[in-house]
């Protein structure tokens, strides 16, 4: 659920920051709206840092937003790694070392 609810924060913080930079790029600057699209991004900002600690507070460190992205220490063949999970995947099912990140994820060994 946490997962579902920082996606959605974070699209829609991405969508009222394109328009607040839209509305900076025009020369007719609507003062009052453009102060309560600031006021709304802040509220979004502020809604994706409290899911940041209490993913923190779980013990799995967030990685990113946009996608939502969270790694969870591990042992990996008695090595130190992270389980890493990105919103939409229904499972943690890959890991990566812990001076490695997403882009060299792999798939978690087989239980025997």
């Amino acid at each position: 659920e946490i997962f579902e609810a920082v996606a959605e924060l974070a699209t829609q913080a991405e969508i009222k920051a394109a328009s607040l930079r839209d509305r900076r790029a025009t020369e007719e600057e609507d003062l009052v709206g453009a102060t309560i699209e600031r006021s709304q991004l802040q509220f979004l900002a502020s809604g994706i840092n409290d899911w940041m600690q209490k993913i923190v507070e779980l013990g799995a460190l967030p990685k990113g937003v946009s996608p939502a992205l969270v790694d969870f220490p591990a042992k990996i063949g008695g090595r130190e790694a992270y389980l890493c999970w990105k919103l939409g995947e229904k499972k943690v099912a890959f890991y990566h070392p812990m001076d490695e990140g997403f882009s060299t994820r792999k798939p978690l060994p087989k239980r025997r």
